[in-house]
């Protein structure tokens, strides 16, 4: 990209221009800039903008920022981020960055509470929380309480709920801001809505998400183990978490290793590598559909007909297998259903697949006589082979991501590939056993 030609007027319109920006836009300008032009614009923005924007960077240009600032506005941009995002930053930037910013830059009352939140695991809810927000006890009233929002630098979206708790600082529940300016003459305790849902900090960062899609939640308060309030997981975070996971669901899914960068970043290598890795497990795994035809190879050779739908068959059950599982799944990631559903979840996906099986048997017999030149016994082979079929795969499909679920296992990698190898091998046993009987070969 060809560099910005400078003068008074351009940096007066630049600077209005970009203060008025999304700080996601801003991240995105600043990738792709040159150097020059991204020293203006950090120049030009205004601190809180140019932290809110940083945070947006990826981990490579965040590095980049950060050796193009003056040690002063590092400082200045380190004060402006809050713990959780410095804590995000420090954890992406190479180790010798981390420790300059770490003995340089931050100051001691923050040190010791970035180091706290370094200690937790990645990817747990302690890792992601931020430690800043507001809270009053019971015993106040809302006009102090009003008295502490006015006095308080936290930035206004931090602000809409206030949190209450008792004279030992375990967590009660909270208040709206709109509910401390109508009622200044009530108690805090008769306003006080109550907690619906907390977290560990040692818990996995998909609880929030979960209880946060379940409970309609803004914000997910943080507990220690004595319920003392310790910090919070705003709804933006909540977002990304979800976001997050969904890739990471997709991705397992499909059999595909989750992508640390984007699409276009990532070396050909890299995703050639991921998509191979499954692509060989499924390769060997199909192998025994092929053992099963050689086992069969002699009723193949009497009847014909039945290769032709083959194909149609391992095709049926794969999806009907597939749909059930990601219902399973989407219900386990929303908490409505875990592993001690297991016999609930067997007769709801037999139900359902042999309500479906009994439409699909009808249009498939149907097309079988009017377009198939076959024989009736051939017609109910196939017929009687999708109906079980689609049962069988429907409740292998709802029943996978339970037993993933109970043994502690991420029940995506149950789904998608796995699914589908043990479906076509249940689909060709039943073919040729139910072809053997029927057909007397």
């Amino acid at each position: 990209m060809a560099e910005r030609r400078y003068d008074v007027d351009n940096l007066k319109n630049l600077q209005e221009e970009i203060n008025q920006m999304n700080p996601v836009d801003i991240a995105d300008k600043l990738e792709i800039l040159p150097e020059k032009s991204v020293a203006i614009w950090i120049k030009l923005l205004n601190k809180d903008l140019l932290a809110d924007a940083f945070t947006e960077l990826r981990p490579e240009n965040k590095d980049r920022i950060l050796s193009i600032l003056s040690e002063e506005n590092i400082k200045d941009l380190i004060k402006e981020l809050d713990e959780d995002e410095l804590v995000d930053t420090l954890q992406e930037l190479p180790a010798n960055m981390v420790q300059k910013l770490m003995t340089s830059h931050i100051e001691d009352s923050r040190r010791t509470i970035i180091n706290e939140l370094l200690g937790y695991p990645e990817e747990s809810v302690g890792s992601i929380m931020t430690v800043n927000f507001l809270s009053v006890k019971s015993s106040e009233s809302p006009a102090k309480a009003m008295e502490k929002v006015m006095n308080s630098d936290l930035d206004a979206e931090k602000l809409e709920q206030i949190w209450v708790t008792d004279d030992s600082l375990v967590l009660i529940g909270f208040v709206f801001i709109a509910d401390l300016i109508r009622n200044k003459k009530a108690t805090i305790e008769s306003i006080t809505e109550p907690i619906t849902a907390s977290v560990s900090p040692t818990d996995d960062q998909e609880v929030v998400a979960k209880l946060s899609i379940k409970y309609d939640l803004g914000e997910v308060p943080v507990t220690d183990s004595e319920g003392r309030l310790i910090g919070i997981v705003p709804a933006e975070d909540v977002i990304d978490i979800v976001h997050e996971e969904m890739q990471e669901d997709f991705a397992n899914v499909t059999g595909i290793s989750d992508q640390s960068e984007t699409y276009l970043d990532e070396p050909s290598r890299t995703i050639a590598k991921n998509r191979t890795t499954w692509l060989v497990i499924c390769l060997i795994t199909a192998t025994m559909t092929g053992f099963i035809i050689q086992r069969y190879e002699s009723i193949l050779a009497k009847a014909v007909a039945l290769t032709a739908y083959i194909p149609m068959l391992m095709d049926s059950g794969g999806n009907a297998g597939s749909q059930a599982s990601t219902t399973i799944m989407t219900q386990l990631y929303s908490g409505e259903l875990s592993a001690k559903d297991f016999l609930k979840v067997i007769f709801k996906e037999a139900r359902v697949g042999t309500l479906v099986s009994l439409v699909l048997v009808a249009i498939n017999f149907i097309r079988i006589l009017i377009v198939d030149n076959v024989s009736l016994a051939v017609n109910l082979t196939v017929s009687i082979t999708l109906f079980l079929t689609i049962v069988l795969s429907n409740v292998i499909g709802g029943l996978l991501p339970l037993i993933a679920d109970k043994l502690k296992i991420d029940p995506t990698v149950m789904a998608g590939p796995l699914i589908t190898t043990i479906v076509d091998t249940g689909v060709l046993l039943i073919y040729f056993e139910v072809a053997s009987v029927l057909l007397g070969l």
